[in-house]
């Protein structure tokens, strides 16, 4: 089954022009501006539609979901690999059809819990095997029919290699995975609304931190836990709810820290209201 297989041809920049082509409505600039067959180019279509930023059916154009992207794009060019490992990250919580969705989300998860590793042949092996038993197991899929495997964990680094701050960085002839101590206040938010919806909490509403919320954020971030701290003054800095923004946080009331997300922030938007 290749719905467990995350695209490996789909890297930013090809993404990105797919989607600038779509909503221009020009198929010779995709293929001008690409260094891929019109054959693998539509090896790459299946899981962009999925992701809800291409229409379904014959029509090559952009979802309402799929112009906002661009349009991110064109604003805040290093925001759109986060954005885009957002959608990738949590597309599966609501819609447990995308597996490819949850495979790459099984992948960040297993990177993040080990702190740090070589991106060497034996970790790819051990991330594909990973996923296969998960896969298997959780939904109840003989492992020889799905299809998830070296190149499937190319089509994860392809967007994690692209954040920025990087956690995925060339050493010598490997690559190699850390967690970042920082990440941009936008990826955050949506971050943080994720965790509003998973958990069907109103927005407007103080939601305590406990560490499992904690863990879940930073793993969708991809961020070290003692880089929280800065983040969550960065974000409030950037959208200070005292100040007419989106975000506060606090400890007062002696139940913890909390977090506060006045109004929805769905990735891409942001809290200028972009």
């Amino acid at each position: 089954m290749s719905e467990f297989h995350v695209e490996h041809n789909a890297r930013p920049e090809i993404v990105q022009v797919i989607l600038n082509s779509a909503q221009s409505g020009d198929k010779e600039r995709l293929l001008l501006e690409t260094d891929k067959s019109p054959s693998t180019v539509q090896r790459m279509l299946p899981m962009i539609r999925r992701l809800g930023l291409l229409c379904e059916g014959k029509a090559f154009a952009t979802t309402e979901l799929g112009k906002r992207m661009v349009t991110l794009s064109y604003r805040s060019p290093a925001l759109f690999p986060e954005a885009m490992h957002c959608l990738l990250y949590t597309m599966h919580a609501f819609d447990s059809a995308k597996r490819f969705s949850w495979a790459y989300a099984r992948v960040v998860d297993a990177l993040w819990e080990s702190g740090a590793c070589a991106l060497d042949g034996q970790a790819t092996a051990r991330l594909v095997g990973m996923v296969v038993d998960a896969a298997s197991r959780a939904f109840d899929v003989p492992i020889e029919k799905i299809a998830f495997s070296r190149d499937s964990i190319r089509g994860v680094l392809n967007w994690l290699g692209a954040l920025e701050p990087a956690v995925v960085e060339r050493e010598g002839r490997i690559d190699r995975f850390r967690r970042r101590h920082y990440c941009p206040p936008p990826m955050f938010l949506w971050a943080v609304d994720f965790l509003y919806r998973a958990h069907c909490t109103a927005h407007g509403v103080r939601m305590f931190l406990t560490p499992e919320r904690i863990d879940r954020l930073c793993k969708l971030c991809v961020l070290d836990a003692s880089g929280i701290e800065n983040v969550l003054m960065m974000t409030k800095r950037t959208s200070d709810y005292d100040r007419g923004g989106i975000f506060d946080y606090g400890t007062e009331g002696g139940f913890g820290r909390w977090i506060l997300l006045a109004r929805p922030c769905p990735v891409p938007s942001l809290p200028s209201g972009d």
